[in-house]
């Protein structure tokens, strides 16, 4: 992965622990600040997130919860 992507998914996971004790973030700052859909956006997150091990300084339980709304708002955008 190049430094550019992984800055972005660095920002796409330092959003999603911002806001998602609020649901997520609303989806027309996901669409401003990334230039993509709701749906689009928590795929690629829910992709990155599915191996935990990568995200060491998130507690094990806050990963659940952040995982858990991913899948929520990936229902929601069906």
């Amino acid at each position: 992965m190049d430094t550019h992507a992984g800055s972005k998914l660095d920002e796409m996971v330092d959003f999603e622990a911002k806001w998602y004790r609020l649901g997520g973030g609303p989806s027309d700052e996901i669409h401003d600040r990334f230039g993509m859909s709701d749906r689009t956006f928590f795929t690629e997150l829910n992709d990155l997130m599915s191996d935990g091990a990568k995200f060491g300084e998130i507690a094990p339980e806050e990963l659940a919860v952040m995982r858990a709304v991913i899948r929520r708002r990936l229902w929601l955008a069906r």
